[in-house]
């Protein structure tokens, strides 16, 4: 007990079950059924991390966390009254420049937009140059302008990707036919609402991070995006959370962000997996995997995690890819885990001494963990 104590829920003998804060460090997979609770459980912690200090981030792809308690600033003394959450919705309040952005996750949108490997080529050495005569315009102090999506299609316009020239090979034709494939698959990016058409409507992840970097969450809502946006959009928001890793460790003050990531399969690359859980003591990242499809997470995530938080699991499936983990064997796992109640969870690795615990979830009373569940059928007669 390093005096971080991080409330669970309790035990089966109905006794107060507390985590120290630092054994949570690193990389955490939740998982469990349907209905099982294991978004309850990830807010549980969440919750609990806010109130110890800890800054977090949640790429939350169902709106499951818009409603728990925002933050309370004071606008006029801009000083934070209250921890809580910080709600940016991809494409409406939360939108970036082309230089926030990177040129790595622009060509990943780029290439799943259809985008051929010969013109991404062109498309990469043209903005790589672009972007570097910026950045040596801002270290000589000269004043750098604001690079947006209507910039680069403007380059496509001017067959700046690629000039062609001469009548070798096509020339001028083979030109148009590269500059128009970039501009189109700009466009489709421009469709998405992610790119800001001015420095003003750029959000700025950093000056975000600040509000909560003493306690909070910036819950980024993605619900909105398809699922090709999704990639590249979460891929560019994961290259500033390693930024601002790199600043904590170079300033030496250590306020790494705790990262939860609903159903992660389904918009992160598996390379970009395998980074976070293999650098995570590096960066000083930590990672919550929070899937109702466990057998969708990679086998790199299951052996480097340091805790399970396992709520049912009635599928044999399931199980055999969980035990792949070293924290638990498959027969504790078969023992218990297809048999739990729901919002029990058995929770094993350094928050419990590497020994298997039972708890019931705590019911975080007051606070909103619902998700939205949108119906079609209403109720037509009195309930209760």
């Amino acid at each position: 007990d390093l005096g971080n104590r991080i409330l669970l829920g309790r035990t089966l003998q109905g006794d107060p079950f507390y985590v120290e804060g630092q054994a949570l460090e690193k990389v955490n997979i939740i998982t469990g059924a349907k209905g099982s609770g294991k978004s309850h459980l990830a807010k549980v912690l969440l919750m609990r991390l806010i109130e110890q200090g800890a800054p977090c981030v949640v790429f939350d792809i169902n709106r499951e966390y818009i409603h728990l308690p925002p933050l309370e600033l004071d606008l006029f003394e801009e000083r934070v009254l209250r921890p809580g959450i910080v709600h940016l919705r991809a494409g409406h309040n939360l939108k970036l420049g082309v230089r926030q952005f990177g040129l790595g996750p622009l060509l990943t949108m780029l290439t799943r937009f259809g985008l051929p490997e010969a013109s991404a080529l062109y498309f990469e050495n043209r903005v790589a140059r672009l972007l570097d005569e910026v950045r040596q315009r801002e270290q000589a102090g000269q004043k750098v302008p604001f690079i947006g999506i209507d910039q680069l299609i403007q380059l496509a316009e001017e067959n700046e990707y690629y000039q062609g020239g001469g009548s070798g090979w096509g020339g001028d034709r083979v030109a148009a036919v590269i500059n128009g494939a970039i501009r189109s698959r700009l466009e489709a990016l421009k469709n998405t609402g992610l790119f800001a058409s001015h420095p003003r409507e750029a959000t700025s992840i950093p000056d975000h991070y600040r509000l909560i970097r003493n306690g909070g969450a910036l819950v980024i809502d993605i619900a909105d995006l398809s699922n090709l946006a999704k990639v590249g959009f979460v891929q560019a928001i994961l290259e500033m959370i390693k930024d601002l890793c790199e600043a904590e460790t170079a300033a030496g003050t250590g306020r790494y962000p705790f990262v939860f990531f609903e159903e992660a399969h389904l918009y992160v690359q598996k390379a970009s997996i395998d980074y976070i859980v293999t650098r995570a003591r590096h960066l000083g990242l930590t990672s919550f995997f929070v899937t109702n499809m466990v057998t969708g997470l990679d086998e790199v995530v299951l052996r480097q995690a340091d805790n399970l938080f396992l709520l049912n699991l009635p599928y044999e499936d399931d199980v055999r890819h969980v035990a792949k983990s070293a924290v638990v064997d498959q027969e504790t796992l078969t023992a218990f885990v297809r048999r739990l109640r729901r919002h029990h969870v058995l929770a094993v690795g350094q928050v419990t001494g590497g020994y298997p615990v039972i708890v019931r979830v705590d019911p975080l009373t007051g606070v909103n963990t619902a998700g939205e569940t949108r119906y079609f059928f209403r109720p037509r007669v009195a309930v209760g």
